[in-house]
């Protein structure tokens, strides 16, 4: 598989052709990225309000590898491995509260700080060094309310790569917002093509999502691109879902933030196999309580599940064509901007694991 003649990230944008559909359909390819593009970069893995009390854990994945996040015993925040040293169990599931990391398999037990504390009826074993069969470690930083991990050795520093969307969020009253509820939507289609879908600067909105283009005044759409992120901002048009417009913020590879009005929601696309994936929704309003904030979180959520559900099928109808023997590659709008960053970034990631 060769990337360089696959697609080139140095061309103009109005001269630029899109990955072909390899990077879309091969399973070799799929589990390239697993190790290129999610072993190299900051990935979301949790909001701080699960992880405030000590002993706070959450179990998440960072595209196929296991991780567990938690609060130690002095408050410190500290990400592993999720999975025993003994024979590959899953130590930690959900979320929730713990004295201890205990595997469920054969009761192997790692303290807060990842250190292996007792391994039951092991016996003597030649060469067994306890100090080294603790779990191993992953970067981990929190911007804002969220938690991220990173599996690299040397990862960027998360805070100075969003310093400017960091200032444009907390200008928009983010910290004012609750946390509310979360959803998962399954689809049948490469988490690429969601991403892609994301990122086209308002491009389908006209024409798949009527509700919301009459919210938002198109005229006013427009991307712009920042090193590892890009953000799509657009006024409103008198709406009260939207007042005062729209912020969606996209963080390379797979994670959003959608900031508008009194809302917000972030969406984390899941690999689940080269032609399927997960979006996890994350819900959080200025007002969770009250007659009044239950009607418009009712109607608040109707609306996001409306537009998710035509982005579902307009997912599904893009992967099927893309087995089409007819195509290959396509073109950009000029409004693809945030588009074309993506793939941009996707090259640099695998090029660099080459």
């Amino acid at each position: 598989m060769d990337l360089r003649s696959d697609f080139d990230p140095t061309l103009p944008i109005e001269a630029a052709r899109t990955p072909p559909t390899s990077w879309y359909l091969r399973p070799e390819f799929h589990e390239r990225e697993l190790a290129s593009v999610f072993g190299s970069r900051w990935h979301f893995a949790a909001r701080v309000e699960q992880l405030t009390a000590p002993g706070a854990f959450v179990a998440t994945e960072v595209g196929d590898q296991p991780i567990v996040v938690v609060r130690g015993e002095e408050g410190e925040l500290r990400a592993f491995h999720n999975v025993c040293r003994h024979h590959a169990a899953c130590v930690m599931q959900g979320a929730g509260t713990a004295d201890a990391l205990v595997c469920p398999y054969h009761g192997w037990t790692y303290g807060l700080d990842g250190a292996l504390r007792t391994a039951p009826a092991m016996g003597r074993i030649d060469g067994f060094d306890r100090d080294a069969m603790g779990l191993p470690s992953a970067a981990v930083a929190a911007w804002g309310p969220f938690v991220f991990v990173s599996l690299a050795e040397q990862p960027g520093d998360l805070h100075a790569e969003l310093a400017p969307l960091n200032s444009l969020l907390e200008a928009s009253g983010w910290g004012d917002l609750q946390y509310y509820g979360s959803g998962i939507y399954e689809l049948e289609c490469n988490w690429k093509v969601y991403v892609d879908n994301y990122l086209d600067g308002g491009y389908h909105i006209a024409h798949a999502h009527k509700s919301l283009d009459a919210e938002l005044d198109m005229a006013d759409y427009r991307t712009e691109c920042h090193d590892t992120w890009c953000v799509q901002l657009c006024a409103d048009s008198g709406s009260d879902r939207l007042e005062g417009g729209a912020i969606y913020a996209w963080l390379h590879p797979n994670f959003m933030i959608n900031r508008y009005g009194p809302i917000m929601d972030t969406n984390l696309v899941v690999p689940r196999g080269h032609d399927r994936c997960e979006v996890r929704y994350d819900y959080w309003f200025r007002e969770v309580e009250g007659a009044d904030a239950e009607v418009f979180i009712r109607e608040s959520l109707a609306q996001t599940d409306r537009i998710q559900q035509e982005d579902i099928a307009l997912c599904a109808n893009v992967q099927r064509g893309m087995r089409s023997v007819s195509y290959d590659r396509g073109v950009y709008a000029k409004s693809e901007t945030g588009m074309y960053q993506f793939h941009r970034l996707l090259a640099g990631d695998l090029l660099t694991a080459e």
